[in-house]
């Protein structure tokens, strides 16, 4: 829906002279007022009109919201755009002799589970990509799994690393596979699974996809696991051996599905089905660090904070798709985020790539490696509201 608005300016000069500041508090939120950079009627003009515009775009107007309500800025590129609440515009703001003009888009991606707006808070997690970066700077981070007949989880994960803003990506594996993967993985630097001393370079790694659940790999596993001073992700296999072991651990984010939840705290999956927030917690008691109970409506907790995913669809459920996500939030914490912050954007992330992806193969035919090849449309999706300068 679009909202047009058209603000005389000798008014907003007239407003300004009279009431100065007090109008300024009336129609600007306390983030614009604190980094206002001009009080031009010109400029003010503007921003009021692109307020309206907003209004009118939602179908409501200013008068059931109130104008400091919505909030209007600048990207990096200097375009406007304004947000209310969780809704999003595109604004174009002109101004012609005496008068400001805006229009406002509301910007909504269609898929075939509903209307889906950027969420601004996940958007503002985004790390950010600095012009003098390197490699070296982007994180590293490795991939610890794969087993006769399941490398593709280990191809899956580090992919979706290096897609989500790695600088560098390893992929551990047991030595007789390295050289054949590699071969298949050009981006991706495949080193021996028992050379952990590679893991002391390492800002982030991950375990469990694809390992397997012999006593080798759980000789692996224990001794990943008892390294405290890395931020770590334990997914699929590396979730059976953790129900084995059952020790807590700082700096780790657990993402079980409700089967694996199950075996984690002991309890049948029906009942996890109907009480997923209980079992979300009840997880993160048991094991500390932060809990990503996967599934519609994917849970988050580090048993304080809760976040309840809405991105997603029903044709995500295939094979690889949680490997893709054990990569995205695995890139995400080498990246510099806090293990919450990465697991609630990586699954966002993970969530919109599929939505996007269902729009462009359908919910039937999306398969994992299609969450991988819209990755970027996703990252591109939000890149543009994190770090936002007002106008």
């Amino acid at each position: 829906m679009i909202g047009i608005d058209m603000v005389y300016i000798p008014r907003m000069a007239d407003l300004l002279a009279r009431r100065g500041d007090r109008f300024l508090e009336k129609i600007l939120s306390d983030e614009e007022i604190n980094t206002l950079q001009k009080k031009t009627p010109e400029h003010i003009a503007g921003i009021f009109a692109a307020k309206e515009a907003m209004g009118k775009a939602l179908g409501e107007g200013i008068f059931s919201t109130g104008l400091k309500q919505f909030t209007v800025r600048k990207d990096e590129n200097g375009r406007p755009y304004g947000f209310y609440k969780n809704i999003y515009f595109h604004l174009s703001i002109s101004h012609e002799k005496d008068y400001a003009i805006s229009i406002a888009q509301k910007v909504d991606v269609h898929n075939f589970c509903g209307d889906i707006t950027v969420d601004f808070e996940m958007a503002q997690l985004l790390p950010e990509i600095k012009s003098d970066d390197h490699k070296g700077s982007r994180g590293k981070a490795a991939i610890i799994g794969g087993s006769e007949g399941m490398y593709g989880s280990v191809d899956l994960a580090s992919r979706a690393l290096l897609r989500s803003g790695t600088g560098l990506a390893y992929a551990l594996l047991p030595k007789e596979s390295v050289a054949s993967f590699a071969l298949r993985a050009m981006e991706v630097i495949v080193r021996n699974r028992e050379d952990l001393f590679l893991l002391d370079d390492m800002d982030a790694a991950a375990i469990g996809p694809g390992m397997g659940r012999d006593e080798k790999s759980s000789a692996l596993f224990k001794k990943v696991y008892s390294t405290e001073n890395k931020s770590l992700v334990v997914d699929a296999d590396g979730l059976f051996h953790l129900s084995r072991e059952r020790k807590r651990r700082d700096r780790t984010i657990f993402t079980p599905h409700e089967g694996e939840m199950a075996r984690l705290i002991e309890r049948d999956v029906q009942w996890i089905r109907s009480h997923r927030q209980e079992a979300a917690k009840a997880c993160q008691s048991l094991y500390s660090g932060v809990v990503v109970l996967k599934g519609k409506n994917t849970i988050v907790t580090d048993g304080v904070e809760t976040y309840i995913n809405s991105t997603g669809n029903g044709g995500m459920a295939t094979a690889g798709s949680g490997d893709v996500l054990t990569g995205i939030i695995t890139s995400f914490l080498a990246q510099g985020l806090s293990c919450f912050d990465a697991a609630c954007l990586g699954v966002y992330i993970h969530g919109l790539s599929g939505d996007i992806g269902a729009l462009h193969k359908s919910r039937h035919g999306l398969i994992a490696s299609d969450l991988i090849v819209y990755l970027p449309e996703a990252l591109l999706f939000i890149e543009n509201f994190g770090e936002p300068e007002l106008i």
